[in-house]
């Protein structure tokens, strides 16, 4: 996920948080040399400069990319690393986009060295997006099942939001369709107070159940 400035931007709610989640992972957990798999645009590439020694993006959209190049192109399913070579390995939104999430962690656990850490969001409710591959929902659960499997110990698995983040991101996501009307002002002017007061609802009574996005940290041993 990127970033959008303004509460008036249809996905400001959503990239706000994770993109606040995101820090507090890294602050947290990241340290030496990192990737970024599933890179894209590199968004948090600021935030992990300042925890890692180094980082490297890798990515496999060549087309959709080239004006943002990663360090390397390549698969999740087959990192072209050798085994041990990352203290931290971060992927973020793309989890749900692999045919098989379980090999994606797997992979990912290979490269990362003993005592480093796996630092994950993906999604447990939100719509179908860049179809067509867009094939899996996760739950906490799910996640942490994901992760032993793979042979990474959970540390965490953080709800992003609650019920109310939920309801007015999707909400808001749907309000959207009337930009194809010449529409624009009236989706940005209920955008925003419809994201400030979920924002707000959401801190007084939290449902992480019907969070949109999770945030998973898991540690090799």
């Amino acid at each position: 996920m990127g970033t959008a400035s303004s509460p008036f931007a249809v996905d400001w709610l959503v990239l706000y948080l994770c993109r606040r989640w995101v820090g507090w992972a890294l602050a947290q957990y990241g340290r030496g040399v990192l990737l970024d798999v599933g890179c894209g645009a590199q968004p948090y590439r600021a935030l992990q400069a300042q925890r890692a020694t180094r980082c490297f993006g890798l990515e496999c959209n060549r087309q959709r990319y080239r004006d943002t190049p990663p360090a390397v192109w390549g698969s999740a399913l087959a990192l072209p690393f050798a085994d041990g070579s990352f203290d931290t390995v971060f992927s973020s939104q793309v989890l749900e986009h692999v045919p098989e999430p379980e090999r994606m962690l797997a992979e990912m656990t290979r490269v990362l060295r003993p005592g480093g850490c796996l630092i994950v969001t993906a999604p447990h409710m939100w719509g179908v997006h860049e179809e067509p591959h867009d094939y899996f929902r996760f739950t906490r659960f799910g996640l942490e099942s994901l992760a032993r499997r793979a042979g990474a110990e959970p540390v965490c698995v953080q709800a992003m939001a609650g019920y109310w983040v939920t309801a007015g991101a999707l909400f808001c996501r749907y309000i959207d369709r009337l930009r194809r009307w010449a529409l624009a002002p009236v989706v940005a002017a209920v955008c925003a107070p419809v994201q400030l007061l979920c924002l707000l609802l959401d801190r007084l009574h939290r449902v992480e159940g019907d969070t949109w996005n999770y945030l998973l940290v898991a540690r090799k041993p």
